[in-house]
């Protein structure tokens, strides 16, 4: 069967010394198992292992018969996204941050935050940076659209090492 279940809090190897497993450096912290390793569908966390066990079965049994969608893939929408990777993922200077962050906030997400991140389309995209222009200057309409661009592309690169889209 495909995939995984590891234990976040204990080390899998023992300790040569008391034969004891150690704890990680998350021990107690978060959700403890994580089940991984099945192609096509992202990591999951859990807070017990019958909880990973049960939902590991259901989604390889899912995965094989060709049904299983992943409940979290177009549930995040761009200012979700936004404010919960991109912008803390930044970095530089204070000042450039907080100009990104203004820029994002007045410009981006009244037009576009409200759009899943997998129905986000060229054409979108296109006519936001139509109405962005006829609003601002043609020079910040086009620094937006690529603060914008960057993003997404920062999400697929993202996404596409984890397997998923």
């Amino acid at each position: 069967m495909a995939g995984y279940i590891e234990d976040r809090w204990v080390k899998k190897k023992k300790d040569p010394i008391s034969g004891k497993r150690e704890r990680t450096e998350r021990y107690g912290e978060g959700k403890r198992y994580r089940v991984a390793g099945i192609p096509g569908v992202r990591d999951r966390s859990f807070d017990t292992l019958e909880d990973a066990k049960s939902w590991l079965r259901q989604s390889s049994t899912d995965q094989e018969r060709g049904e299983f969608v992943d409940p979290r893939d177009g549930s995040l929408t761009l200012a979700e996204y936004i404010e919960l990777f991109w912008m803390p993922g930044m970095r530089g200077a204070a000042k450039t941050r907080t100009s990104l962050e203004q820029r994002m906030r007045l410009h981006v997400v009244p037009h576009l935050g409200d759009l899943p991140l997998n129905n986000v389309s060229a054409a979108e995209l296109r006519a936001y940076i139509v109405k962005l222009e006829s609003s601002c200057s043609p020079q910040y309409a086009a620094a937006s659209s690529r603060r914008c661009r960057a993003s997404w592309r920062q999400r697929w690169m993202t996404s596409a090492s984890r397997g998923t889209r």
